[in-house]
């Protein structure tokens, strides 16, 4: 059987279809006879509110979604950055008066979210990471709001984002490898090509010293995230004449790389050379030394989109949602130790 109407719990409990509408609605007068025989209708005939006609007529659609796509790996939500930045997105609902739920859908059929705006009254969602451009092209077009959280696009960057401030990452990092007496540093970049300007920074506090260009190596591009472009470069910078005194890793693998070169190669990580890197995950605090790295903000990340979203809804925003949030350094024997050779 279809599910039951207002026509046939008023046929049912023997009472016009706008008394009927009443006390479903829980608005107007009716009699409390008429009351129970509506009800007593309506359980007959398994009778569910429309959730959607319920929250349109009340203007209460306080419901935001944080969808994962069905195809993410078992524990995906456990991942650290994830984990702090579901716990932002749940701070900033609390604190603003919304209703946070996690959806798992296919994410390259976009009517899954078409549907869950318009049958479970989701008013906004927010994605941890990578959609297709047709998914979010979809969403535009219907007019339905989203967030993603540190994650955006490379070919549009103008798409609603709130993350981390790359260029100030790779600024903070560089002065502090300078404030520390590192005069010559071998960089690796590989955030610029799929999050921001990280490389940039770098350069940007280098010159801003004065230090010479030809002291500061900066290799970019994804094969120095980790893997064998980084051994090799550090091959080639360590049987160089003139050895660098700081480093500066863009991925705990490539970090968790270099130490081992380095303990091969007899380096003392600290004392002889300074290293650093992006960033703050379990890995570099549990590092032999322990690594100094730069914190992302992820519950920084997920309270601002939520706060960026409600500003929507209130009609404050404007222009596009793009916060870019600065992290922070967590200084560690990799770099307290050292010392400048004179």
């Amino acid at each position: 059987m279809s599910q039951p109407n207002i026509v046939d719990i008023a046929k049912r409990a023997g009472v016009s279809k706008s008394t009927a509408a009443r006390v479903l609605a829980g608005q107007g007068a009716a009699s409390e006879a008429a009351r129970k025989k509506v009800l007593r209708a309506a359980a007959a005939l398994k009778y569910r509110p429309n959730a959607a006609a319920k929250a349109l007529r009340s203007g209460e659609q306080r419901l935001l979604g944080v969808v994962i796509p069905d195809s993410a790996s078992r524990g995906t939500l456990s991942f650290m950055l994830q984990a702090q930045k579901l716990e932002g997105l749940a701070n900033g609902a609390k604190q603003l008066g919304y209703d946070l739920q996690i959806f798992i859908e296919d994410l390259s059929d976009p009517l899954a979210l078409q549907r869950l705006a318009r049958e479970k009254l989701v008013r906004g969602f927010f994605f941890l990471g990578r959609v297709q451009g047709p998914t979010l092209e979809f969403l535009k077009r219907y007019g339905i709001p989203w967030v993603g959280v540190n994650w955006v696009r490379p070919e549009s960057p103008g798409d609603p984002h709130c993350w981390t401030d790359f260029a100030h990452a790779g600024r903070t990092l560089t002065d502090h490898l300078i404030r520390q007496g590192c005069r010559k540093v071998l960089a690796f970049d590989w955030l610029s090509t799929e999050y921001g300007p990280f490389g940039a920074g770098i350069r940007e506090v280098w010159k801003l010293y004065g230090r010479p260009a030809g002291d500061l190596t900066l290799l970019s591009g994804a094969p120095y995230m980790h893997g064998p472009a980084v051994e090799q470069a550090l091959e080639a910078a360590f049987d160089s004449d003139a050895r660098p005194d700081g480093l500066l890793l863009g991925h705990q693998s490539a970090a968790q790389q270099a130490y081992r070169f380095l303990r091969r190669r007899g380096i003392q990580i600290g004392s002889e050379l300074a290293v650093c890197t992006f960033d703050d995950l379990d890995a570099a605090r549990n590092m032999d030394p322990p690594c100094t790295a730069l914190a992302q903000p992820a519950f920084e990340m997920g309270q601002a989109a939520v706060e960026e979203l409600d500003r929507r809804f209130r009609g404050l925003a404007d222009g596009p949602i793009a916060r870019e949030l600065p992290g922070s350094l967590q200084v560690r024997d990799s770099t307290a130790l050292f010392s400048a050779r004179a």
